[in-house]
């Protein structure tokens, strides 16, 4: 019953309690550095403790990698905290595994860029995994030497032909950093939308991105 409960929420939320934050800018690493960035996210009793990575292939193309370890707490919600899925049915405690990977593409340099990765999430009750691509646009505002905007939206698509639920997260970030290419502190906001049902998910997270 139990990890039935976590597969039926994990499938019909289609992992709204997981990660849809971008903590990250259009920017792009340059050709043969490295940029990191912890995290940590909080979104509806569910907190986030995370790490991406990016290295630059060359101008046009970075490959970037995530890995997130999710910690929910459904004793904490009430009946109608989701307009998803009633979350109080869930009394459990659970503790998730996402990993993404895939390839960022420059449109306009430091202007605007399309990450398009696929994810694996998995929960440590049972040895189901999520599969989903992500395909995100972000666009970057430059404000003076120490302060940028970056709003970016975000589509999970399922691969898994049995959920049919798409999702859109819409996340507006900014950084703040005294040197923007040698590090750069990243609050974010953002909600997750589901196409098929109303009402939204919200998250705050702060990111800490450090370039080589």
């Amino acid at each position: 019953m139990l990890i039935r409960r976590l597969t039926i929420l994990l499938l019909i939320v289609g992992c709204a309690p997981i990660t849809f934050s971008n903590l990250q800018s259009a920017k792009m690493v340059r050709k043969g550095k490295l940029e990191y960035t912890p995290s940590f996210s909080s979104s509806m009793h569910t907190n986030s403790f995370g790490l991406q990575t990016a290295y630059g292939l060359n101008n046009k193309y970075n490959v970037r990698l995530r890995l997130e370890r999710i910690l929910i707490d459904f004793d904490g919600f009430e009946s109608d905290s989701s307009n998803f899925i009633d979350m109080s049915i869930f009394n459990i405690k659970a503790n998730i595994t996402h990993l993404s990977f895939g390839i960022k593409y420059q449109l306009l340099k430091n202007k605007s860029a399309i990450y398009l990765p696929i994810s694996l999430t998995k929960n440590d009750i049972n040895s189901d995994i999520i599969k989903q691509i992500e395909p995100t646009y972000i666009h970057s505002f430059t404000l003076g030497k120490y302060f940028e905007f970056n709003p970016s939206i975000k589509a999970l698509i399922p691969l898994d032909s049995d959920t049919k639920d798409y999702l859109l997260a819409y996340n507006l970030g900014f950084g703040i950093s005294s040197n923007l290419s040698k590090w750069v502190i990243r609050p974010e906001v953002g909600i997750l939308s589901s196409l098929s049902e109303g009402g939204g998910i919200p998250h705050m997270s702060i990111g800490l991105s450090l370039y080589q």
